[in-house]
């Protein structure tokens, strides 16, 4: 991940705002839902790690079993409780080798639609959607979730469980809560699992029309109730997944998950919905408090204190944060040089970092300012979110970027790839490894070259999608068909 600097950069003069702390009352070093600890990427407590790597790179501390992503396995995150690394896999495989019939009606996208009226592209749809369910039938899913030694990376427990056909393989992110796993499966069904052994406790499935609809949501567990999005809103009760209630039409949503809120004593919950608005709601009853125009899309809301970040698809929907208490929230600033379609920003101390559009800014929390800008070279990153730690920011997408949380400058620290071992190098040295200044020196060197790298470091690295999880200083990571953790300590000892 080459990055180019010399972008835009403006030095905004600043009081620090002093921004109640929700750390103090968490024990632990967990990563256990989607985007950690608070759902806002940023690990509560972490040892220095380092700010180089070797020369040679840096390999591994180990290798999960060979866990498919994409398509054939989903792009649901890493998440890390009581000493296990848990994962959720919507396997689809083809039941017979050999090719697959041709498509009548392949997916189009804009460019490709040939001024198609907005009805004949309706038709289109509805055409492509049958299509695609008939091809479903030639293909076998399984819902896997699996449990891995934190340490070692060995396999504690595997459950397989037969699953139906989706869009999209399902791949929504586990939340762990009280010694159990939360989950929405295919076919709008939710699950709860002992974390310890694997073993369902209860499943449910939520009312609704079900073809071939798939979602994303990951379960937020907050006030004793499992609140997800499966078209729309749902609370179920933690325990034994009773549906306590359905969000209106106005709590529409698929994709984007809900971030538990602690407001003068009182359990909230915020989300993204339908229309480009973000809500306040009890989790317990499900019953709005407020709602704001937002132009958010699938990405999740940062809560810092009084103030709710959230993030548009486009730069005209832009990042905006909200001054929100129990009953209202009233817009603050909106920050429109970047978005992005799911990603979801990170604040370190004061700052919000974001995202989108090949983009990395810093944003002044309190004013909005831009404090510096930056250009990624990358083909099209899109709904990888950033996390941090030891006041540095980790993007995982394509190969690694960490960055110093540096209010001034942008300062890369690590910029690498990756290759089948599960090495992390920079591309200088990932090409020295393959010795491709030598192979390129032969006729015709410079397209096997480029069909070496390609295969051996160029189709490695991250799972697009996915974001990591950092706990004590280990980075887990999703690659393409594995899970890898990396120690990334300064001292090791």
């Amino acid at each position: 991940m080459v990055v180019a600097m010399h972008a835009r950069r403006r030095f905004a003069s600043f009081v620090a705002a002093v921004i109640p702390c929700l750390l103090c009352c968490l024990t632990g070093a967990d990563w256990p839902q989607w985007r950690g600890p608070l759902r806002d990427g940023a690990a509560p407590a972490s040892p220095s790690l380092v700010s180089s790597l070797p020369t040679d790179g840096l390999s591994p501390t180990w290798l999960s079993e060979t866990l498919p992503g994409g398509f054939a396995g989903g792009w649901g995150s890493p998440i890390v409780a009581d000493g296990k690394v848990f994962l959720f896999v919507h396997h689809r495989a083809q039941k017979t080798p050999g090719a697959l019939p041709k498509r009548k009606y392949p997916y189009l996208a804009d460019d490709k639609r040939g001024g198609m009226s907005p009805a004949e592209y309706e038709e289109y749809e509805k055409n492509r959607r049958a299509e695609d369910l008939e091809f479903g039938k030639l293909y076998e899913f399984k819902e896997t979730l699996v449990a891995l030694d934190a340490t070692s990376g060995k396999t504690l427990w595997r459950t397989d469980t037969p699953s139906t056909y989706s869009r999209f393989v399902q791949s929504g992110t586990l939340a762990h809560h009280d010694g159990k796993l939360y989950f929405l499966g295919a076919a709008r069904t939710a699950r709860c699992v002992d974390g310890a052994t694997g073993k369902e406790l209860w499943h449910t499935t939520l009312p609704g029309e079900f073809i071939d609809e798939f979602y994303m949501s990951s379960f937020l567990i907050a006030d004793g109730v499992a609140v997800a999005f499966a078209g729309t809103l749902f609370g179920l009760d933690a325990v034994d997944g009773k549906l306590l209630w359905e969000g209106s039409d106005k709590m529409k949503g698929q994709h984007s998950s809900a971030v538990a809120w602690m407001h003068d004593g009182r359990n909230l919950a915020i989300a993204n919905v339908a229309g480009g608005e973000t809500i306040g709601f009890e989790p317990r009853t499900g019953k709005e408090r407020w709602r704001v125009k937002s132009e958010a899309n699938n990405s999740t809301p940062v809560v810092v204190g009084d103030r709710v970040i959230t993030y548009g698809s486009s730069r005209r929907s832009g990042m905006r944060c909200f001054k929100a208490s129990a009953d209202k929230a009233e817009e603050v600033w909106n920050y429109q040089r970047a978005g992005d379609k799911g990603s979801s920003p990170v604040v370190v101390k004061n700052t919000v970092y974001v995202q989108g559009e090949k983009r990395l800014a810093a944003v002044d929390i309190e004013t909005g300012d831009e404090l510096w800008s930056a250009n990624l070279d990358l083909a099209s990153p899109q709904y990888t979110s950033l996390v941090a730690a030891d006041d540095k920011v980790f993007y995982a997408y394509d190969g690694l970027l960490c960055f110093a949380a540096d209010r001034g400058e942008f300062r890369p620290l690590i910029d690498v790839k990756f290759n089948k071992t599960g090495l992390m190098a920079t591309e200088d040295d990932q090409r020295k490894l393959l010795k491709l200044d030598e192979v390129e020196k032969k006729p015709n060197g410079l397209e096997e070259s480029t069909k070496i790298y390609k295969r051996e470091v160029g189709d490695q690295g991250p799972l697009p999608c996915a974001s990591p999880a950092i706990v004590d200083g280990r980075l887990i990571l999703r690659l393409r068909d594995k899970v890898a953790c990396y120690d990334l300590r300064a001292n090791r000892s």
